[in-house]
């Protein structure tokens, strides 16, 4: 789905800072009574109100979820209300804004302290490389169409029939280009045609997709036929990115057991919107 919320322990410092804006609006509930339609979730009797999940909802750049997402966004709340009352437990202060987004990153950077040391073998990055092959890939070719027109309105027009799968009539003022290879090619090589900037956003486009790109006062209408992924397997050309995504992995194995044993100890009650 469009604007696909990204919402990994990783990321969990930035989240804080997010929902800590919406601090204010949590309130005290009795743990005997059903939730009202105001509230998402309780942690301990202490409720968290549907105008912080809206905040935060906004604060992710979209005004809609799919049902999981609701579910995820609703959880990450519950989760930070969890490390701000285990914050204060420890004797951390839980006051305004800023300091309850202190509370939860100091806490998330205790447990994950031992994952950002970490000095694993060469041999573990290794088997670590292999098991997430997926993380290290890259299109290394694409196979695509491409029509060219000196007028925005009849470009437009192309990708609304490729859109909508109906066969390709002839439309005055737009032309193919010829010149393309009718396979997957290299990216490289389609850069020469395209130019490195539309062409990095070609290689994004899923498979079966069109779009327009403007170049050169011309308009590019590109359609996706199919892409090829490529896996680096030599470690060493990449062993930095392969020690940061093994570190943070760790980080979010370490924080998730951490949360899971909180969530076990925890009185929680939600209501997804």
């Amino acid at each position: 789905m469009e604007n696909k919320i990204n919402m990994s322990w990783l990321a969990f410092g930035a989240f804080a800072g997010l929902i800590a804006t919406g601090y204010g609006m949590l309130r005290q509930a009795d743990p005997n009574t059903q939730l009202p339609e105001t509230v998402v979730a309780s942690v301990n009797s202490t409720t968290i109100g549907r105008d912080v999940f809206d905040q935060a909802l906004k604060s992710f750049g979209t005004s809609t979820l799919d049902q999981d997402d609701k579910i995820l966004l609703v959880e990450r709340l519950v989760d930070n209300e969890l490390l701000v009352q285990r914050g204060v437990e420890l004797g951390m202060t839980e006051s305004d804004i800023e300091v309850r987004n202190a509370i939860v990153n100091s806490l998330v950077a205790s447990i994950t302290a031992e994952a950002d040391a970490a000095n694993p073998t060469d041999d573990e990055l290794k088997k670590y490389l292999a098991e997430n092959a997926d993380n290290f890939s890259y299109t290394s070719k694409i196979w695509i169409d491409v029509w060219r027109s000196d007028m925005e309105p009849v470009a437009q027009e192309l990708v609304r029939i490729l859109q909508a799968g109906a066969p390709i009539p002839e439309i005055k003022g737009i032309e193919s280009l010829k010149d393309l290879p009718d396979a997957l090619t290299e990216t490289s090589m389609l850069s020469e045609h395209l130019g490195p900037a539309i062409t990095s956003a070609v290689v994004e486009m899923p498979e079966g997709s069109s779009a327009i790109f403007a170049r050169r006062g011309r308009w590019l209408v590109v359609k996706m036929i199919a892409k090829e992924r490529s896996y680096v397997t030599d470690m060493s050309t990449i062993r930095g990115r392969v020690l940061l995504s093994y570190r943070r992995n760790l980080a979010n194995a370490m924080l998730t057991s951490y949360i899971d044993d909180l969530r076990e100890r925890a009185e929680i009650q939600v209501s997804i919107p």
